[in-house]
């Protein structure tokens, strides 16, 4: 046994660089690419042999260093360091992978080793996402933020790439990325996730990587409120019923307790809740208003508006005490129409004119007695047995008789006192009349003339307060626009040939008319009608100088025709609407003026160095409209106005249509695939058909068929 550990003893001294050696101790973690730095003492050479540095991971080793053991001398001991970078090109390795996992640095000659402490060489990076919010309107700016740290704790320099709810990538720098995006408009609310992949490379790619998360709520905004009535007539004393419907911004029902204001024409109002997807059924008194009714709904910033007739009603009660008739008009219109009253066996008939709720009494008589009195006008009826006393069977209105039947001597000896009393008076306003006509004709004969001429002047100006008050609301708005007085004299006013040095601008021309434009607004009483909506993206606004902008304004003047325009900041919006059209078929119109302003702006652009960069987007639908000051004011219910906002933005230098455009204009347009916008296909026109080219070709095939 002594001789066998003598012999380890010699073999081990023999190894000669072995002996007495100390490693480096690394780290604990390295990722990919980083420095693997190695010292050694203690060395000693030998004579034969190769001093081998290699990583140990798993199953597999990697040479980091073979030097020959003659190195190093055979007497002294010496000191010897070197660094490898862990990445493919310094390792002389094909795979990364051969090195990922628990590790040791081993120093081996022979059949002898030593080695370092287990180290985890790791490709891992923590990656943490984090939002400013955790729910988020539809088209709202989403701010994402992210933190990459590799697992040796070193900030991660390298790139991140999104994929899920939203595509994009972003440069990573000290371990951070910042991106914001938006959702579409239109998108459906509910959950979304956004993946984020964060990496670092080299020459030869990538070397590490992690993946990390990020969850939102897309809120339900509602976009879209429709309301639907049983019937455009409504009878007082009948329920009336009212559906209401409402949309979010992708088109999907939604719930809500919408707001009813139910308007009389005399202003007077009824209010009631409705939710969504349900009916209401209002209950009209008999005496409702006849005439049109106007109904708002509202929720939260949407509101719709309808109409319906409210019809005239005839309709009384009857009431009979003792030998009165009382008759009272309950229903919504005069009641004039003939009424039957039977006593016994005689029958009368009684015509009446009787307003809304007025109440009407008649005495009814007949020789004394108990009688069946039936009263009926064909739809009420009352049958009551009473005693009746008089001379003769009639029926007497007892507003008619007056008020002396009965206390003649009363009447006679109060109007003989109010006689007397206003005889006295009379006398007494005469004595004070004379004395005040001198004394105020006195006081007018010494005032100044300029005070005789303010009074003059303030009966004038209330007189003219009087006739402004009875001029219709058209006529003096257009007076107030198109009249202006001045003090200036003839010469300044350009009217004196001789002293003429140019048009005063304060004068206003009145053989031009008023011109009238479009603003979106919260239009609460309006009328709902399919429109045309015309969008123009100035691409280059802030950059556009005032001769492009002079140029633009002109363009889009002499090409809306009957259309109404609306300058909104990088947008133009010309509106067809059929309260100024004085027609439902406005697609047409507006596909002419998007053709037209294209064809005039092309022209501009090729002579002029200030260009206008510009796209149109031409869509279709539901505008609440009405007029009133000069301007035709609009609220878009749905996308009406956003969707052609959005056309406009999404191609330069063309025409792009909606589908609902494009399936209106059916023959009249040839188009060509465009981009989808969310869910929705829009076209590109190539071509507008010729109408009176298609006539004459018809004209030339029905000569030739009946040739």
């Amino acid at each position: 046994m002594k001789k066998l550990v003598l012999l380890l003893i010699f073999v081990l001294m023999s190894s000669g660089v072995l002996a007495e050696i100390s490693i480096s101790e690394p780290f604990d973690v390295y990722n990919l690419g980083d420095r693997l730095d190695v010292s050694v003492d203690g060395l000693v050479g030998a004579g034969s042999g190769n001093l081998n540095f290699n990583l140990a991971c798993g199953n597999k080793t990697t040479n980091l260093v073979r030097l020959p053991a003659s190195s190093f001398s055979l007497d002294d001991e010496s000191s010897w360091s070197f660094y490898k970078n862990l990445r493919l090109d310094d390792l002389e390795i094909l795979n990364l992978s051969d090195i990922v996992g628990n590790c040791q640095v081993v120093i081996s000659i022979g059949t002898s080793a030593a080695s370092t402490k287990v180290f985890s060489v790791t490709r891992d990076v923590d990656v943490s996402v984090s939002l400013d919010k955790v729910a988020y309107n539809p088209g709202e700016v989403i701010s994402v933020n992210v933190e990459a740290v590799k697992a040796n704790g070193e900030l991660l320099e390298g790139f991140i790439d999104a994929t899920g709810a939203s595509i994009f990538s972003k440069a990573v720098e000290g371990g951070i990325a910042i991106e914001t995006f938006s959702m579409p408009e239109t998108i459906e609310s509910g959950f979304y996730s956004l993946d984020i992949r964060a990496y670092d490379v080299d020459s030869n790619g990538i070397l590490n990587e992690g993946l990390g998360s990020v969850s939102y709520k897309i809120n339900q905004v509602a976009s879209s409120l429709v309301m639907s009535l049983a019937d455009v007539v409504a009878t007082p004393g009948e329920k009336f019923r009212i559906g209401v419907e409402l949309f979010d911004q992708s088109g999907v029902r939604m719930e809500g307790n919408v707001l009813l204001r139910i308007v009389s024409p005399n202003d007077e109002f009824i209010e009631a809740n409705v939710q969504a997807g349900e009916f209401s059924d209002i209950d009209f008194v008999l005496n409702s208003s006849a005439g049109t009714w106007k109904i708002f709904s509202s929720f939260d910033s949407l509101s719709d508006v309808r109409e319906f007739e409210m019809i005239g009603l005839q309709k009384i009660e009857f009431d009979l005490e003792d030998s009165v008739l009382t008759i009272k008009n309950i229903g919504n219109v005069l009641y004039n129409r003939t009424i039957d009253v039977t006593i016994g066996d005689d029958i009368m008939s009684l015509e009446l004119n009787i307003g809304v709720d007025e109440v009407r009494k008649f005495n009814v008589d007949a020789p004394n007695g108990e009688y069946e009195v039936l009263v009926n006008d064909g739809e009420t009826s009352l049958s009551k047995r009473v005693l009746l006393t008089g001379n003769a069977v009639s029926i007497d209105d007892i507003r008619e008789k007056g008020f002396f039947s009965g206390y003649g001597l009363f009447w006679i000896f109060l109007i003989l006192i109010l006689g007397g009393v206003g005889i006295m008076l009379l006398m007494r306003y005469r004595k004070t009349k004379v004395v005040g006509d001198g004394f105020f004709s006195k006081l007018w004969g010494k005032m100044p003339g300029k005070k005789k001429v303010a009074q003059l002047h303030n009966v004038g100006t209330q007189i003219g307060d009087k006739i402004k008050e009875k001029v219709p609301d058209k006529v003096k708005a257009h007076m107030d626009d198109s009249l202006n007085f001045t003090n200036k004299s003839p010469a300044v006013q350009g009217l004196d040939v001789k002293n003429y040095s140019g048009t005063d601008k304060t004068m206003v021309d009145l053989t031009k008319g008023n011109k009238m434009t479009a603003e979106s607004a919260l239009v609460m009483k309006g009328e709902k009608q399919v429109s045309s909506v015309v969008a123009i993206a100035v691409k280059n606004h802030e950059g556009l100088g005032d001769a492009g902008k002079d140029a633009l304004h002109k363009i889009v003047d002499e090409s809306k025709e009957k259309g109404l325009v609306d300058w909104r900041g990088d947008f133009v919006f010309v509106v067809f609407n059929p309260l100024m059209t004085r027609t439902y078929d406005n697609e047409g119109l507006a596909v002419k003026c998007g053709m037209a302003v294209i064809e005039k702006l092309n022209d501009y652009n090729k002579k002029f160095k200030d260009k206008v960069e510009f796209g149109i987007g031409v869509h279709s639908g539901d505008l609440v409209a009405s007029k009133g000051g000069g301007k035709l004011k609009y609220t878009s219910i749905g996308n009406t106005v956003s969707f052609a906002k959005r056309m406009s933005d999404s191609d330069s230098g063309v025409l792009v249509v909606s589908d609902v455009v494009r399936k209106k204009l059916l023959r009249d347009l040839k188009v060509v695939k465009g981009k989808d916008i969310g869910e929705k296909m829009t076209y590109v026109v190539s071509e507008v058909k010729s109408k009176g080219a298609d006539a004459a070709r018809l004209k030339e095939l029905l000569k030739r068929a009946n040739s």
